[in-house]
């Protein structure tokens, strides 16, 4: 991966502060009125061949709907591109769509994880300036993580999400039926893979299941953790902000401690305002990078099961072939007496007739059975590398996101340990001072 695609929410840092910190009630109003404080830019170092910006989210109001849609630029010296840039406007249904499309073509390769769709109670909310500015980063990101991605980068769908007008991206939408290789499972996989089960999962992919089935324990540990130390943090928050009032009356009574009483309340004014804003970083930078990655063990377990049933299906078909080759040796090898009769069609055939009729039948299906082995044996392997590939760049990534993660937020909280040691600091030679002259 180059540089300049370690930090997705890079381009966002600014604009989206000024939103956060804006003082306006509506969010509609601000959508509609932030001009550039809702414009991001791209980063000047970063040297990638494909990068992708999402932003200035419009609101639309149909006749049948309202619905936000954003602003995607992208930026590109790839030469399978016409231009180097382009600006086009896409809603969530088209994020939705080429996710699903994505999916169906690549069943063996992680796709990133969209942001989730919200509950009907949060559904009526879905205009808060704080969902919108998150969805938008959390779908940012899911366009980079494709744009990084060495196969779903190089997708023609990918592309026409990317370069196509609305008229031309919903005619292409209408016509595309394409499913790829894995897309469809086979008429006897649908039949069994209910109640079937691969029996011979390699110790490589038994070991990357378990793998990501505790990553995802722990980050779902981590998030409930977050939320609890978020709750104690914010009633603590409270308290410090409840300190200099008190200390204020507490002057009225005795003035000869007011410099030192002012000094501590100053103080905590200060580690006060260091825990909001820490208190406000927790979730743009902890619950939800937290929640996304969640949902990216939950692609990861997508792709690890596709690639079970790609085996299931070689699995259903070499058994079917097995018995139609065992029915062919038992009739060959058995007496005709030990043949069972065959009436109806049969009735007035004799048993070396019905013999040489089942075993042509036979033939004809061991025939087919043993292309369709071949052909699901192909695509076993096929998935096998895919996912060993893609497997191997996830966890790549995993390292490095969940990595920053966790440092932005222990550097958020050196910064607010360091301006309450320092405000401390600076109130306790005062208290101090103050202190010796009373005695």
């Amino acid at each position: 991966m180059s540089a300049g695609s370690d930090n997705l929410e890079g381009d966002y840092v600014d604009h989206t502060d000024r939103m956060r910190n804006s003082n306006t009630i509506e969010a509609l109003t601000e959508i509609e009125n932030a001009g550039d404080l809702m414009k991001g830019t791209f980063n000047q170092n970063d040297l990638r061949d494909l990068q992708v910006l999402l932003d200035q989210p419009q609101k639309h109001v149909t006749p049948f709907e309202t619905y936000i849609s954003y602003q995607v630029s992208t930026k590109t010296s790839r030469i399978e591109f016409e231009k180097q840039n382009y600006v086009v406007r896409r809603r969530y249904s088209d994020f939705e769509w080429l996710r699903n499309q994505l999916s169906l073509c690549y069943p063996t390769l992680i796709v990133p994880p969209l942001p989730e769709k919200h509950s009907l109670f949060e559904q009526i909310d879905r205009y808060d300036r704080d969902f919108i500015t998150s969805r938008m980063q959390l779908l940012h990101r899911f366009l980079n993580r494709l744009a990084d991605h060495p196969v779903l980068s190089c997708d023609k769908k990918f592309e026409a999400f990317l370069i196509d007008t609305p008229v031309e991206f919903s005619t292409f939408k209408k016509s595309f039926a394409g499913f790829g290789l894995f897309g469809k499972m086979s008429e006897s996989l649908q039949n069994m893979a209910s109640s079937y089960v691969a029996k011979g999962r390699t110790v490589e992919f038994e070991k990357m299941s378990e793998y990501v089935d505790k990553l995802s324990e722990k980050i779902r540990t981590m998030e409930k953790i977050g939320q609890r130390i978020q709750k104690e943090r914010t009633a603590y928050l409270q308290d410090l902000q409840m300190v200099q009032p008190i200390l204020n009356q507490w002057q009225a009574y005795e003035p000869n401690l007011s410099q030192g009483l002012q000094a501590i309340g100053e103080a905590a004014i200060t580690c006060a305002e260091a825990q909001r804003k820490l208190v406000d970083c927790q979730k743009p930078s902890l619950s939800v990078p937290l929640h996304e990655y969640s949902l990216y063990t939950e692609a990861a377990k997508d792709s690890l099961r596709n690639r079970d049933n790609a085996q299931i299906d070689y699995e259903v078909n070499m058994e079917q072939l097995c018995r139609v080759k065992a029915e062919q040796t038992q009739l060959e090898t058995a007496p005709l007496s030990d043949h069972p009769v065959m009436f109806g069609m049969n009735m007035w055939k004799s048993p070396e007739q019905v013999q040489q009729q089942r075993m042509q039948q036979l033939e004809t299906g061991a025939s087919t059975l043993a292309m369709q082995v071949e052909v699901s044996r192909d695509k076993m392997e096929c998935a096998n590398e895919n996912l060993r590939a893609d497997f191997e760049r996830w966890n790549q990534v995993k390292s490095r996101d969940l990595k920053n993660i966790l440092q932005e937020m222990a550097d958020l909280h050196i910064k607010m340990y360091e301006q309450s040691l320092n405000a401390w600091s600076k109130a306790l030679p005062i208290v101090k001072n103050e202190s010796q002259a009373q005695i």
